[in-house]
């Protein structure tokens, strides 16, 4: 229960003159500001950092004396991970990095330490005598060892936000705290105005509470003030019921939900009404299977963007396919499945494994949580890279990993394709979706039917064709198809595709029957630039075809073998006026009859 102990040592500094709780933050930071991607940075005020909505995202390191890694300065932490993930004063979102960033203010501008003035100017004038921040030697005889949930000791820790986590106080040290804010007196440490600008909320958690300077507040058929800790080995709880002058605390060195139960039980006793279900503590909760992914159509797609890490960005690509299939690749990683993707309010949610390989992150094995909401046509948001804390069996011994961090990465992603996953484009009884082209040399074109799951395209004087009738991907897409020949001798696959706002021609078949090439790179044709190749074709003979187009590069593969492979940004391209009546993806014979099959999309493989 920190915070709200910080929040009264800001307090104590407003009243004294010494900072204003709704002037920026960044008036009080050193060289290390916070930045807003989303507007001005002086936006995020102290106020914002005390309720939990300056948009920052989730934040939590713990350094144990059992392993090498320092504390690092507060100015790094803010450098690295000060950054917001939401617009300020957008939502309520829990934050420690907020509550470290404020120690450092109160460090700042009292010219003490943290811990100094706590102990100077909170602890003292309360008569909390067995309070401090950290664990000093000299105090850790007289702590509690914390334990895990199996029994084990857990070393001792340290944070990077201090002002959120790191005071220890005992049970009765924090009933003489409760007193102040329940109005009952020690009104030198902060006066009565002080006092309840904290218990204001400013900030909606739920329909049934808000959140004010470091308190939780519920004014329903109770007015309850309270605030909540949880951490490797502690769970605590203090509850204030200020109308009846109450305060119930409960502290425990193992994570569990006693001390909330115990609350709740004491309350439920001491006011009238109050609601208390007994909880049967023997029997697990079971955990419920989130429902099924229903994506809209807003979000379905191939989305690309960077994750920003202070060691540089991380490109992470996001397909979201039309039956509930979600995958990701972080660049240079394997794909993986997206689990317990969620798509609620703008709110896309998930887990991926990934490694963002940076210094914090490659302390231990990590995940990545995404918390991207869906604003103006971008994703974005975080994604979070939290300890992996999946019980190990080594050796035939069971090993309970310790929880390390929580770490916020501000990320936005475009998207690219409306394809995020593989759909039928043919679908084998009729031309449902397509247009038979009649423009230009199409006049005279063959029968064009679609039955029996084949696309043909009877012999046209010159060409007979068809087009996609709607709207297209321009990029990070991959077309497969099967086709071939069954009369005529020149090309039997003209396939018209776009490249960002550009277009091109697969050319099989053409020139005499046997090119194969892209139509136009450079304002070359087919048959006389670097893609240009030749096939034997065999008449009524059907060819695997797959064309890729992404950011960097067109592909082109015929029977799995590559014909073309070009970079997309190193030329232009172009079509012949012939085949425009195809775009904006369209398949073309020319002086032959042709037949297709299978015709498929789905975004571009990496």
């Amino acid at each position: 229960v920190s915070k709200p102990l910080t929040a009264t040592a800001i307090q104590r500094l407003a009243e004294a003159g010494k900072l204003d709780v709704d002037q920026p933050a960044n008036a009080y930071l050193g060289k290390a500001k916070i930045t807003n991607p989303f507007g001005d940075a002086d936006d995020i005020t102290l106020r914002h950092l005390m309720n939990h909505t300056s948009g920052l995202g989730l934040h939590y390191q713990f350094y144990y004396q059992s392993d090498d890694h320092p504390v690092p300065y507060r100015d790094t932490t803010i450098q690295h991970y000060g950054i917001a993930v939401r617009p300020p004063g957008e939502s309520y979102r829990y934050c420690n990095l907020g509550y470290g960033i404020l120690d450092y203010i109160i460090a700042r501008q009292s010219r003490l330490s943290y811990a100094e003035f706590m102990d100077k100017h909170v602890f003292g004038p309360l008569g909390m005598t067995h309070s401090f921040v950290g664990l000093p030697t000299d105090k850790q005889k007289n702590t509690a060892v914390r334990y895990n949930r199996q029994g084990q000791a857990i070393p001792h820790y340290e944070f990077d936000h201090d002002g959120g986590s790191a005071v220890y106080a005992s049970a009765y040290d924090l009933a003489r705290f409760a007193v102040l804010h329940i109005g009952n007196g020690l009104h030198e440490v902060l006066s009565p105005a002080f006092v309840e600008q904290m218990k204001e909320p400013t900030a909606s958690v739920n329909s049934n509470a808000g959140y004010g300077m470091g308190w939780l507040i519920e004014d329903g058929d109770h007015y309850l003030v309270s605030h909540t800790g949880g951490m490797p080995g502690v769970a605590t709880r203090v509850t204030l019921a200020p109308k009846e002058g109450l305060a119930v605390i409960c502290l425990s060195n193992t994570e569990s939900s006693l001390p909330h139960q115990a609350v709740k039980k004491i309350l439920s006793e001491c006011l009238e009404d109050y609601p208390y279900d007994h909880p049967n503590l023997l029997l697990r909760p079971r955990r419920q299977t989130p429902p099924p992914f229903k994506p809209t159509e807003e979000l379905i797609g191939t989305w690309t963007g960077e994750i920003k890490t202070y060691e540089g960005e991380r490109h992470l690509t996001l397909w979201v396919g039309k039956d509930g299939t979600c995958r990701a690749r972080l660049e240079g990683q394997l794909v993986t499945l997206v689990t317990n993707a969620q798509f609620n309010d703008g709110l896309l949610t998930g887990i991926i494994n990934g490694d963002l390989q940076t210094s914090d992150t490659s302390r231990v094995k990590h995940r990545l949580r995404l918390q991207l909401v869906l604003r103006k046509g971008q994703l974005v948001g975080a994604v979070e890279a939290v300890t992996d804390l999946t019980t190990q069996w080594i050796q035939g011994k069971k090993i309970i990993p310790k929880n390390y961090y929580g770490l916020s990465h501000f990320t936005s992603l475009k998207r690219s394709s409306k394809i995020g996953s593989q759909q039928v484009l043919f679908n084998g009884r009729d031309l449902d979706g397509w247009q038979i082209i009649k423009k230009y040399d199409f006049k005279n074109h063959g029968s064009i039917t679609g039955k029996d799951g084949v696309l043909k395209l009877g012999k046209g004087s010159p060409a007979s064709g068809v087009r996609v009738a709607g709207d297209f991907p321009k990029m990070n897409y991959q077309v497969e198809l099967e086709a071939r020949r069954v009369e005529g001798s020149d090309f039997f696959c003209g396939m018209t595709f776009p490249i960002h706002d550009a277009y091109c021609t697969l050319i099989i078949g053409g020139w005499g029957g046997g090119v194969v090439g892209l139509s136009n790179i450079d304002t070359m044709a087919a048959v006389e630039n670097e893609t240009t190749s030749y096939l034997e074709v065999e008449n009524n003979r059907w060819y695997k075809v797959a064309v890729s187009v992404d950011e960097e590069r067109v592909r082109v593969w015929i029977d799995n073998k590559e014909y073309a492979n070009v970079k997309t940004k190193e030329h232009k391209f172009d079509i012949w006026w012939e085949q425009e009546p195809a775009m904006p993806f369209g398949l073309v014979s020319w002086n032959t009859g042709a037949e297709f099959r299978n015709i498929k999309i789905k975004p571009s493989q990496p």
